[in-house]
């Protein structure tokens, strides 16, 4: 699956109305979804689940009109994610993490709904939305693969439309080359080979304006018409730093990806590593998470690999001859008194971890050419 994202371009006030009627509709039918499952695990201990709540909306679209106004399949929708919802809480606890239970959605805390197999067409750079009407979209590409299913999102600076497409791999031509990756604070990431890339820190640049802006929200009147452009404009402001991340994730992947066959990266445990409060916003600045997500699935899409290795003693143990250097987090160089090798603290991670991936690449491939018996 591959996501094309469009911005819709100047909507008319009867468009955006719509619009938000609609978000409204899906979160009431959202909250009543929810409350339903709620009571009736409460009071007689069954579960509900996606079919027998579909097979309502005939009778609840009697009883409420105004459901009427929007396509069926986008009311279908809405019961769906709330099925997954409960999906993943149980999985959650199954697998004994913290499981928050899914929440009523919130005045302004709904902000998309898609339709999933049809009712909708695009020509060129126009979308005919049922119920809706039709829209322009800026700067339309080519689409790769059939389109899945097509989403439409509020976001602070406008309304998008997201077509989920089905294509097919783009296999790069092989290089023959690897690579280990280690990610840091000081430098964003530390590659095997001695390169440094460096960290951005978009999130630390921004704080004053961030702050700014927080400022002129908490000034205003609750409900007031001046609180609600000061909310926009601070959500404005988030929305800048996550778009500037993702391009600068997106950059970085795809020249690693074209540059080598082979990555490898520590399997961080990244909710443990936040535990530590003097680091915590550093790292979610830094959104290691995101970056290996953008990062695996370009290299899957590429026919590359991305290995993923034991972090354990990567930085404090000596990359040229195994022995163990007790370091502090402070200690940025690391000094071995056995082999007498002097070098950066992440290059010598780096260098561990582009290892054990060559290990954990060599049993592959030796459990790949044992013969069967």
């Amino acid at each position: 699956m591959r996501a094309f994202k469009f911005k819709i371009k100047n909507p008319t006030k009867a468009v955006i109305a719509k619009f938000e009627f609609t978000l409204e509709l899906c979160r009431e039918l959202y909250n009543a979804g929810l409350s339903e499952r709620r009571e009736a695990w409460k009071l007689n201990r069954t579960v509900i689940n996606y079919f027998s709540q579909a097979n309502q909306l005939p009778e609840i679209k009697r009883l409420r009109q105004d459901l009427k106004i929007v396509y069926a399949q986008v009311l279908q929708d809405v019961l769906g994610r709330l099925d997954n919802a409960f999906k993943s809480f149980f999985n959650r606890v199954k697998r004994k993490e913290k499981s928050g239970f899914p929440r009523f959605k919130g005045m302004n805390r709904y902000n998309s709904f898609c339709y999933p197999q049809s009712g909708f067409k695009l020509f060129g750079n126009e979308l005919t939305l049922s119920k809706i009407g039709t829209v322009k979209l800026w700067n339309v590409r080519e689409l790769s693969g059939k389109i899945k299913n097509c989403e439409i999102k509020r976001e602070a600076d406008g309304w998008y439309v997201i077509f989920n497409c089905n294509s097919e791999k783009e296999i790069l031509p092989k290089t023959c080359k690897s690579i280990g990756i280690d990610l840091g604070i000081t430098y964003f990431a530390t590659l095997s080979n001695g390169e440094v890339i460096e960290n951005p820190r978009y999130l630390r640049h921004a704080e004053r304006r961030l702050k700014k802006a927080q400022k002129n929200v908490s000034r205003k009147i609750k409900n007031s018409n001046r609180r609600k452009k000061a909310v926009k404009l601070l959500r404005k402001q988030h929305l800048k730093i996550k778009r500037l991340r993702n391009d600068f994730f997106h950059k970085i992947t795809h020249s690693l990806v074209r540059r080598f066959d082979e990555i490898a990266v520590e399997d961080l445990q990244i909710k443990n590593l936040t535990k530590n409060h003097f680091l915590a916003k550093s790292i979610f600045d830094a959104s290691w998470g995101r970056f290996l997500q953008i990062l695996i699935y370009k290299a899957e899409s590429a026919g590359k690999k991305v290995w993923k290795v034991e972090p354990k003693n990567t930085s404090q143990i000596c990359s040229g001859c195994g022995e163990k250097v007790e370091k502090s987090l402070k200690m940025r160089i690391h000094r071995c008194r056995n082999c007498q090798i002097t070098l950066d603290r992440d290059l010598n991670a780096a260098i561990n971890i582009k290892g054990r991936a060559d290990l954990l690449g060599m049993l592959f491939v030796g459990a790949a050419e044992e013969p069967s018996i």
